[in-house]
């Protein structure tokens, strides 16, 4: 039960380092979740979310935003317990502090959801947000490959796009 309530507290984070935003969270929980059912991804939420170069807040390389995750040569490999006391220091930490029981009933309302309920195509894995590429409005490479670019109703395109179909 603890690496249940830890993950979901791994996932929540994840949530609040991505968006500020409540109605924007659902989205990219789905994509999240849609990434641990496909077998392009790994099979757990943990390392999905902790995956190298996706999610720049758990990125030690990370620069311009704060990472979370401190790259430490002496200790490469970090508990989950000690990536959420890291993670909970920056920026997410207090958005996470401040929207924990909408963050966590998101993470638990998609993570136990059927996948009928998914708002987007079952290959959707991608995402990005045009205001935070740089130069500002630009495309990742990935995007020329998708099969379909979404925004869904009630999201802002400028802040996220949504992927299905990437090769």
């Amino acid at each position: 039960m603890t690496d249940q309530i830890e993950s979901t507290k791994l996932f929540s984070i994840c949530l609040a380092s991505e968006s500020n935003q409540v109605h924007e969270w659902k989205h990219i929980a789905w994509v999240i979740r849609l990434r641990v059912e496909s077998k392009r991804y790994p099979s757990n939420y943990r390392s999905v979310i902790l995956q190298p170069k996706q999610f720049s807040y758990f990125n030690p390389w990370t620069s311009g935003k704060q990472s979370a995750l401190r790259k430490d040569s002496a200790n490469p490999v970090l508990t989950e317990e000690q990536v959420i006391s890291e993670a909970l220091k920056g920026y997410a930490g207090d958005i996470y502090s401040k929207w924990t029981d909408e963050l966590r009933s998101c993470v638990m309302g998609v993570t136990s959801a059927r996948l009928w309920e998914c708002p987007f195509p079952l290959d959707t894995l991608h995402y990005y947000s045009p205001v935070s590429m740089r130069p500002r409005g630009s495309k990742p490479p990935w995007a020329a490959s998708a099969r379909l670019l979404i925004t869904p109703s009630g999201v802002d395109s400028d802040r996220f796009i949504f992927a299905a179909g990437v090769k």
